[in-house]
């Protein structure tokens, strides 16, 4: 009777717990699906109330336009160029100084960079506007990773700090007692300890720099424009593009899911070691 009693409160308790997910993930999942449906229409049926969410006939007319028209290809790249160069070059100076500030216990300046990374946006936007403008810089690679690695380093730096500061420092004495340089102990002994920490960071920073709009906005043109920016052309005064937009709107997010869904157990790992505990 007791054993009949637990079983039916652990499937009571499996039931709640699968119903509570199901509230969770349906306002967060229906939008992404709606969005993927519609790049499958043309506009009439996208205008239709109530919208068909199933039992249509899908069309392939809005990929192909985006793609052979609208230069999405040089979009991709100009966005993989980006933030590649800008997640790289953000480890390389990010990590470093994490190490530092661990190491040497330097809380100021730990809080003061977390702090740069609390600003507006448009409080720095606008400046490097004005000063790259000047230097002939506006619609150049250059320009936009600088700016991406002003927005993901304090974050590199603020999680690498949580993990720096987790590693027993008898390790690093252990490396260097046995002939180790500082410099080899940190690229050979300390880095593959942080391995989750570095993927979380790169992953982050990634995704941050591909989604950006703001300052790819304001500091691209026409050589450099990335995906996020142009969405906005298919918003013209007479009418918008819904189906052409849904269709770009998947090729944008198309491969930060996939991206994340890849290095999910190493961005869980590094969110709960690195910014929990830092």
């Amino acid at each position: 009777m007791a054993d009949n009693r637990l079983k039916i409160r652990k499937i009571i308790k499996k039931a709640l717990f699968g119903l509570l997910l199901l509230v969770i993930m349906v306002p967060i999942l229906f939008p992404l699906y709606f969005v993927f449906i519609s790049s499958f229409k043309n506009m009439a049926q996208v205008y239709i109330m109530p919208p068909k969410l199933i039992g249509f006939q899908p069309i392939f007319d809005n990929y192909i336009y985006i793609f052979k028209t609208q230069n999405y290809g040089t979009y991709m790249i100009n966005s993989t160029i980006v933030a590649a160069a800008s997640t790289a070059l953000s480890l390389l100076f990010g990590v470093p100084a994490a190490y530092v500030i661990a190491r040497y216990k330097m809380t100021k300046a730990s809080t003061g960079i977390l702090v740069a990374r609390l600003l507006p946006n448009i409080s720095i936007l606008l400046p490097y506007y004005f000063i790259f403008s000047r230097l002939h810089m506006i619609d150049t690679y250059g320009v936009l990773i600088i700016s991406h690695m002003v927005l993901s380093m304090p974050l590199i730096v603020w999680i690498m700090t949580g993990f720096f500061s987790d590693i027993p420092l008898e390790l690093e004495e252990a490396a260097i007692v046995d002939g180790c340089t500082r410099q080899k102990c940190f690229t050979s002994v300390i880095l593959p300890v942080c391995t989750p920490g570095l993927v979380t960071c790169s992953t982050l920073s990634f995704l941050g720099s591909w989604n950006n709009f703001q300052f790819a906005m304001i500091l691209s043109g026409e050589k450099t424009r990335t995906l996020p920016v142009s969405l906005q052309y298919f918003v013209s005064g007479a009418d918008i593009r819904w189906g052409r937009m849904m269709a770009a709107t998947i090729v944008v997010i198309v491969p930060t899911i996939i991206l994340t869904m890849i290095l999910q157990k190493y961005i869980v790992q590094g969110m709960t070691a690195g910014a929990v505990k830092g």
